[in-house]
C-alpha cells in the first residue's frame, strides 16, 4: 500500500471518480454511494461514504482502488489535481 496517503478526504476520492467518467446515481438513505460510467469497466461501482468524518483510511482506500481496477500509481496520478 505504499504510495497511498494515510487518509484521504472523501471529496478528493469523488474527484478521481469524476475524472474517470463516473457520475453519482440516486441512492436511498445510508452511506452507500453508487457511481455509473457506461464506457468503463466496471460500469457501476458502490462505495461507503465515511462517517463520522469525511476521510477514507488507507486500507479502505486501497480496497476501493482495487475495485476500480486501478494501480496505486494510476490512482495517485489522477489524484494530483483533485
Amino acid at each position: 500500500m505504499s504510495g497511498l496517503p494515510a487518509q484521504l478526504l472523501w471529496r478528493r476520492f469523488v474527484c478521481v471518480l469524476h475524472k474517470l467518467g463516473y457520475r453519482p446515481q440516486k441512492t436511498g438513505q445510508g452511506s452507500a454511494r453508487v457511481f455509473f460510467n457506461p464506457t468503463r469497466q466496471p460500469t457501476t461501482v458502490s462505495f461507503r461514504e465515511p462517517h463520522p468524518g469525511n476521510t477514507l483510511r488507507q486500507t479502505k482506500l486501497h480496497n476501493y482502488i482495487r475495485k476500480l481496477l486501478l494501480t496505486v500509481d494510476e490512482f495517485m496520478a489522477l489524484l494530483k489535481e483533485c
